[in-house]
């Protein structure tokens, strides 16, 4: 991702989406498959990497300098975070979804029984895991519109955020300006997992749902 904000700094105009659809996929899958050491070692010199380099750093050849590949990470890695790990439990609010994926115990057609905690219910799961040593919480649901167009989200974020000082969701991607209440109600971080880029892996894997059609 580094590489992708470094190529012409699009990313943050125009949205990750419209970014990939005009990346030369096949370009760098060609780059990666041709890649010699010479290639390696010329990319690994640079001091900022383009998504062409980043194609010759997941080669077969760059295998032979795994060694520098990690070194590299590891100073990367401390430089931007520090010899820093941060904990985290995840609260899970329900398993109620608008989605079906093959892959996932939350999908709708699931034969399962339905749970939503009341936010009363969420504070003392907070509470509980607060006594136990965290202090960092993420939110987890299934992706359904009412956790976050009925208040019900904003709520358990303000109620758990009196004592929880940081609070992170994973839930239902949305609009920028959806996340806005949510971070003024207290939360501060967001998990969004992209299951594949392959489009056609994509349709096979999502039978239904809203997340069928991104």
């Amino acid at each position: 991702m580094n590489a992708m904000m470094r190529t012409d700094n699009r990313v943050s105009r125009d949205g990750f989406l419209q970014v990939f659809n005009h990346l030369p996929v096949a370009d760098l899958l060609h780059r990666a498959e041709s890649a010699t050491d010479v290639d390696v070692v010329r990319s690994l010199a640079r001091p900022v990497r383009t998504l062409e380099d980043f194609a010759v750093l997941i080669s077969d050849a760059a295998n032979r300098t795994l060694e520098n590949l990690c070194l590299q990470s590891m100073q990367l890695t401390q430089q931007r975070f520090g010899q820093v790990i941060r904990l985290f439990a995840p609260l899970y609010l329900s398993n109620e979804c608008i989605n079906n994926c093959r892959y996932c115990g939350f999908s709708r057609d699931n034969p399962i029984l339905r749970l939503t905690l009341n936010v009363d219910e969420v504070v003392q799961e907070g509470r509980m895991l607060h006594d136990q040593g965290f202090r960092n919480i993420l939110l987890v649901s299934g992706e359904h519109p009412k956790f976050v167009s009925n208040g019900y989200m904003e709520e358990c974020i303000r109620k758990l955020r009196a004592f929880i000082p940081s609070i992170s969701l994973e839930i239902g991607p949305m609009e920028t300006q959806d996340y806005m209440p949510l971070v003024s109600a207290g939360s501060e971080g967001l998990v969004v997992y992209q299951e594949t880029y392959d489009r056609t892996v994509y349709q096979e894997m999502h039978t239904s749902g809203p997340k069928k059609r991104l």
